[in-house]
């Protein structure tokens, strides 16, 4: 028998991950100068308000608090999720390898492009090894309680160290990592440290355990339907994620190419 889907999660979930690709549509945006060889030589005038905008809405605070909502949103459901799940040791060892894999087809990408794309420690890196130590810690006492203070605590210590304020490495060494992933330096195009993020996670699985214990949808009359964006988007979000950079760059590449820029 198919699982019935909890909508919210669903639409919360797809919401997220929709805003997180028009993040990233910005950055790619603002980086058009970068991108082509020619863009300030061709100078024309929609491109340029493009790659203005985007700019402009890198540095805004609409993008500073935004960004920090819908990834706190996402990671949240995420950690609800977690509570549906059989598997969680599995299911992170899994994503620990799609991340090694994230890791080295950017590099390889960087290493033949010149572009900016290494990615040592982003979103799926923090996720999967967040999922990880969550098994852990409830392991060691699966205790809501327990899982909530530690949970919290990691948050607060985020605040402490001002995670917004990392120190971005241009060239990274071995020395340089255990700061990247636990979240007081940054490197490449994609950054997310454990700290505060593991918390929002813990934290997340503690609501799915309070609300979610029967693993049903707590808000059952909803005229959404799954045609719905969101619905959709939250159901296929992890394939979202590892294309939507890839069909991003191909749209950019390619009529940047008809309107006559180069690399």
């Amino acid at each position: 028998m198919k699982k019935k889907r909890i909508w919210e999660l669903d639409f919360l979930r797809g919401f997220a991950i929709l805003m997180m690709v028009f993040d990233h549509l910005m950055y790619d945006l603002g980086h058009l100068d970068n991108y082509f060889s020619n863009f300030i030589a061709l100078d024309l005038g929609f491109f340029n308000w493009l790659n203005n905008l985007a700019e402009s809405y890198w540095i805004s605070d609409l993008r500073f608090f935004g960004h920090f909502f819908f990834v706190s949103l996402f990671l949240i459901i995420s950690g609800i999720s977690y509570t549906f799940s059989k598997s969680n040791l599995s299911r992170s060892l899994k994503l620990l390898i799609v991340a090694v894999l994230i890791s080295v087809v950017t590099l390889a990408i960087q290493y033949f492009t010149g572009l900016r794309m290494f990615i040592i420690f982003g979103v799926i890196h923090m996720y999967a090894l967040s999922t990880f130590l969550t098994y852990v810690f409830r392991k060691i006492w699966n205790n809501e309680v327990f899982i909530l203070v530690i949970g919290m605590s990691i948050i607060f210590l985020g605040l402490v160290i001002k995670f917004w304020e990392l120190h971005y490495v241009a060239s990274i060494t071995l020395a340089d990592i255990p700061g990247i992933v636990f979240g007081t330096k940054a490197y490449g195009a994609d950054y997310f440290g454990l700290v505060p993020y593991l918390g929002i996670i813990m934290v997340g699985t503690v609501i799915g355990n309070a609300f979610y214990k029967n693993k049903v949808t707590i808000i059952p009359q909803s005229k959404i339907t799954d045609k719905n964006i969101c619905i959709k988007a939250g159901k296929y979000s992890l394939q979202i994620f590892l294309l939507h950079q890839l069909v991003l760059f191909a749209i950019i590449f390619i009529v940047g190419f008809i309107f006559g820029y180069k690399l």
